[in-house]
């Protein structure tokens, strides 16, 4: 399996995230490993903080009109006593080179909600600061933005002390797209183009059926496409060692199916010359069809045959392959405990992890026998300090080797015995990870 990583296309590493003043979140800080989890019981906010990091790369690429509607938006406002008010903070640490050299970015940003009244949202904060990953280098401020005064570095030699007009809810990354000049104009052009997906579809029927409907934008092959069959014939047709390696790993979880087989069905599609130009669809000259060849059976079966569970695994190995040729930097997969039976969900994490190159992927359980799956550097546990309050934490080094003693002591799993831990509000769950017990 080492022989699968291919050196793919995605340019900006995400490292790591920060998140405030979102539904009820609270400081929420994950580091991005190529696989993190977090982990908690049952109507958490586990959701919410994919939710926030959806909302805050969203509301980067916003035309000014919908970032307004964004900013107003009551059901993603904190509404707990203890958050009530605040502000909505995204901060994001990515990776990427620059004339060669590999950088690490810092970029952030904080608006004020629209409450209700006359008093219009607006941008309260904005940052971007690099520095080449070597050891010892400082960062170099590019944006600096408070709620008066909008500055950038105009040259490598100057400061960042240059005025830029941009409205109380444009980002100065947005403007400076049109500055080709700037040296760190690539930087800027790769965080307006960051790209996130969340698989959450847990009935994946749909995308197995043909469709001669092609919503335009998505004609080619792309992890957004909802017509799985023909991306399939083209990833064979355009990259057919991705496809071969597709086959591998999906047949490795599988192991009675002894290929993937897709067809192509030509049909006239003079329909698309009587369709107006503001029809956002067109009609495809051809459907395509996806079949698995069983050892069991005596014909191969179209794929929307398979298992509920088969087929979403699949579904999200297309898209963590396509993620490298899409320029995604992060994948949600909400359970993906629930796609395939435990004996697997080590090697199909394992599969995960090494079909990733520069994208991450980040997945939500509430499953305690994930934690016994999973690398304890990965997972982000979520507790609540205060009520209705959702915060996540990291185990602390000895913390692991702790919970394993003590779960072995009480004769339960790690995840058995961490989960009766978080719903009992007596534990002592602060022994084993990285926070503070008493702020």
């Amino acid at each position: 399996m080492d022989t699968m990583r291919k050196k793919g296309c995605v340019v900006v590493k995400i490292q790591a995230v920060s998140i405030d003043g979102f539904k009820n979140l609270s400081n929420i800080k994950i580091n991005f490993n190529n696989i993190t989890a977090l982990v908690a019981l049952n109507n958490f906010g586990k959701s919410n903080v994919l939710a926030a990091i959806d909302f805050g790369l969203k509301f980067i690429k916003s035309a000014m009109e919908d970032k307004t509607h964004m900013m107003a938006k009551s059901n993603l406002m904190p509404m707990n006593n203890h958050t009530l008010g605040r502000n909505f903070k995204f901060e994001m640490e990515v990776s990427t080179r620059l004339n060669g050299i590999e950088y690490r970015v810092f970029y952030g940003y904080e608006f004020a909600w629209k409450s209700g009244g006359d008093v219009e949202p607006y941008i309260i904060s904005e940052n971007l600061k690099i520095r080449p990953e070597d050891k010892g280098q400082k960062y170099t401020q590019l944006i600096s933005r408070d709620s008066y005064h909008a500055l950038y570095k105009s040259s490598e030699t100057g400061r960042c002390s240059s005025k830029i007009n941009v409205a109380p809810i444009e980002l100065v990354i947005n403007k400076l797209q049109a500055y080709d000049e700037i040296f760190y104009a690539e930087i800027i052009r790769k965080l307006n183009g960051m790209r996130f997906y969340m698989e959450n579809n847990f009935d994946a029927r749909s995308f197995y059926q043909p469709n001669f409907i092609i919503f335009k934008g998505l004609e080619n092959m792309t992890i957004d496409a909802e017509n799985l069959p023909r991306v399939i014939y083209q990833l064979r047709e355009k990259n057919p060692n991705k496809f071969a390696l597709l086959k591998e790993v999906y047949k490795d979880l599988f192991p009675d199916v002894e290929d993937i087989i897709v067809k192509q069905y030509n049909v006239n599609s003079e329909n698309n010359d009587k369709l107006p130009e503001n029809t956002p669809f067109i009609i495809a000259n051809a459907i395509h069809a996806l079949f698995v060849k069983d050892k069991n059976l005596v014909h191969p079966i179209n794929f929307s045959m398979m298992s509920d569970g088969a087929k979403r695994v699949f579904m999200i190995l297309v898209r963590i392959i396509l993620a490298n040729e899409g320029n995604v930097s992060l994948i949600a997969i909400e359970e993906p405990e629930n796609s395939i039976h435990p004996s697997l969900f080590q090697s199909y994490i394992q599969i995960i992890s090494q079909l990733l190159d520069d994208c991450k992927v980040i997945i939500t359980s509430h499953s305690p026998y994930i934690i016994s799956y999973l690398n304890p550097s990965w997972i982000h546990v979520g507790v609540n300090r205060q009520p209705g309050i959702a915060e996540f934490f990291t185990f602390k080094k000895s913390g692991q080797r702790l919970l394993q003693q003590d779960a072995a002591d009480f004769k339960m799993s790690m995840g058995d015995y961490l989960f009766s831990m978080l719903a009992d509000d007596e534990s002592d769950w602060e022994t084993y990870l990285e926070c503070d017990a008493h702020e």
